[in-house]
């Protein structure tokens, strides 16, 4: 890649910059094209362009069609900061009509919230504002964070683990508060009597990690009583830890909420911990250079509405 001082930024313009984000998301020159009303000719001179200007082939050709470069990626969320900045420059005080607009919304959650929040809000964007996209990704706690500072996502939905009241580089709004409960097969032997650290103890544990065992507040808990939580099987998500605990006699810790809305589909009851202070926050994060985005205010009342 050239050195800064010998590239002439006359050669950049919008279009270029809305082909190359263009063909990072759909990895093909015809789809680019069709959605930005261009010719394939004007794609690929505008891609020719690009590979001029940073010295670097950004996107290979393969079987399935255009992969990456490194340089690519790295350039990614540079370029979209650059389009976003535009973008907002261009929009000045106009109204934002959520029945007209046409954009990519990039939410960073995990398990519990792709399997209780993402769906609402889907199921409600599609009423109000069909045109807009909701692209999901898996990121949790510090990662997601990082992708809102790289700005790959606009929103991180999920628990938090520091006080984001003291982060100035965040704007958080907490959606509500949430408390563990313990989960099993329908005529679970454990759930026909009040549960107790020693009945908790003993049971067999699933527990849902992507990353391997980790300590929670049940854990702790039990600790300050004598206890370990039996761990038997560790799994990475909330659908698969369902149908385990379905079909066999492991409990699972979960969230109120994702067990009240999976009881029926899985077949599964819970009950209360014993814990006392075993609430834990929800939070809506974005950065704090979207905190008076027009479109970002629409999405948070948005996610407000659908986890009230």
């Amino acid at each position: 890649m050239r050195d800064i001082n010998d590239i002439d930024l006359r050669l950049v313009d919008t279009t270029i910059l809305l082909v190359f984000l263009g063909t990072m998301r759909h990895r093909k020159a015809t789809a680019v094209a069709k959605e930005m009303g261009l010719t394939q000719p004007a794609v690929s001179h505008a891609l020719k362009r690009l590979r001029s200007l940073y010295g670097d082939p950004l996107f290979l050709r393969r079987a399935h069609g255009l992969e990456p470069t490194a340089l690519a990626r790295e350039l990614e969320p540079k370029v979209r900061r650059i389009v976003r900045m535009i973008s907002e420059t261009l929009q000045g005080t106009v109204a934002f009509d959520p029945a007209s607009a046409e954009t990519d919304l990039r939410i960073g959650a995990f398990d519990y919230e792709l399997t209780h929040v993402i769906p609402q809000l889907v199921t409600e964007l599609r009423k109000v504002s069909p045109n807009i996209r909701v692209h999901a990704f898996p990121y949790q706690n510090l990662d997601a964070l990082e992708a809102l500072v790289q700005g790959n996502i606009d929103f991180a939905l999920g628990y938090f683990d520091f006080p984001l009241g003291s982060e100035k580089t965040f704007v958080a709004e907490e959606l509500y508060s949430e408390h563990y409960v313990l989960a099993g097969r329908q005529n679970h032997p454990l759930f026909e009597q009040d549960l107790n650290f020693e009945s908790i103890a003993a049971a067999r544990h699933l527990l849902i990690s992507p990353h391997g065992p980790i300590r929670n507040m049940v854990d702790h808990a039990l600790h300050l009583h004598g206890h370990k939580r039996n761990i038997q099987t560790i799994v990475p998500s909330l659908f698969s830890a369902l149908l385990i605990v379905e079909n066999s006699d492991f409990v699972v810790t979960l969230p109120s909420r994702v067990a009240e809305k999976n009881a029926e589909r899985f077949n599964i009851t819970h009950r209360p911990l014993p814990i006392d202070g075993g609430t834990f926050h929800l939070h809506a994060v974005r950065h704090n250079r979207d905190a008076h985005n027009p479109l970002h205010d629409w999405l948070l009342n948005m996610i407000q509405t659908v986890v009230a």
